[in-house]
């Protein structure tokens, strides 16, 4: 579930003080000035993966919670396994034992995502079936040298992430699908009541968070593939041109929202017609599954 956090330090006293204890951070990272001796902000250290910073006037702790919580259990700092509610609980725990204040300081940015086991290569849908979001084209897709795939949408406030997970990872005999919106304004997710990492052993307050996703993942296009043979020449034609970047960018340029709406209706009422949402109706449940499993153990 919770992945990517950053915790922000606006008074980096207690924090800077605690890390300078060897006994609790044996290793601490700064910038010597050669000419003056004097040595220089930011300090740094880390507990596990978890990277820990204090500059002139603040701190922050960031990095992957549930790589550290396999890091902690297995050794090896992926993410492409479950991290349910008991695991997470326990990682809270341990980094209110190790670092200072950090459950009760101000969560800055956040991630939320879900792997979930798909029937077919995760790139293969991702690159053939996932048209847009909100009618948008996606913002980038890397493919990191052949060793994974990932789509993303760039929004003011937040950022879909779709990934490969078994590609990232060389994982040979599994399908893994990973949807995760990574927040980066704070506003967004304390809409949904969750100011700080301690927040996050609240199952309410879980569920808000991923219902908040399940409406980011309702808001994409996933089309399954069509032919002329099924739809018929003239609605075959429709599905093209309504599956086309092009088509919704010019009515975008134009400020035609008003036809813009009409054709959105008409789009969905011809993939619901011809049965073309049938991947999308399933990761939708996997989705909903993968939840109310993690939430449960």
């Amino acid at each position: 579930m919770i992945d990517f956090i950053r915790v922000h330090y606006s008074d980096k006293r207690r924090l800077e003080t605690s890390i300078l204890k060897p006994e609790l951070f044996p290793k601490i990272y700064s910038v010597l000035e050669m000419n003056s001796t004097e040595i220089l902000y930011p300090y740094k250290t880390n507990l596990e993966n978890m990277e820990i910073a204090v500059n002139e006037t603040s701190g922050y702790v960031k990095n992957s919670m549930h790589k550290l919580n396999n890091l902690l259990l297995e050794g090896d700092g992926h993410n492409h396994n479950d991290f349910n509610y008991s695991q997470l609980c326990s990682t809270v725990d341990y980094l209110k034992d190790k670092i200072i204040d950090i459950t009760t300081t101000k969560l800055t940015q956040l991630e939320f995502g879900l792997n979930i086991r798909i029937p077919v290569e995760a790139k293969d849908l991702i690159s053939k079936s996932i048209l847009m979001h909100k009618l948008e084209r996606h913002s980038a897709v890397k493919k990191f040298k052949g060793n994974g795939y990932l789509l993303m949408f760039e929004h003011y406030n937040y950022i879909i992430k779709i990934y490969d997970k078994a590609k990232q990872y060389g994982i040979k005999d599994k399908n893994i699908l990973r949807f995760e919106i990574k927040f980066i304004s704070q506003k967004e997710f304390n809409k949904l009541g969750v100011f700080n990492i301690n927040d996050l052993k609240n199952k309410e307050k879980l569920n808000k968070l991923f219902h908040y996703s399940l409406n980011r993942f309702e808001e994409l296009l996933i089309v399954d593939d069509f032919s002329f043979e099924v739809t018929g020449l003239e609605d075959f034609e429709k599905l093209n041109m309504y599956s086309s970047f092009s088509f919704w960018e010019q009515l975008t340029s134009q400020n035609k929202r008003q036809k813009k709406m009409t054709h959105k209706n008409k789009y969905l009422s011809l993939l619901k017609k011809h049965n073309l949402l049938k991947e999308k109706n399933y990761l939708r449940n996997q989705l909903i599954t993968q939840f109310n499993h993690l939430i449960t153990n």
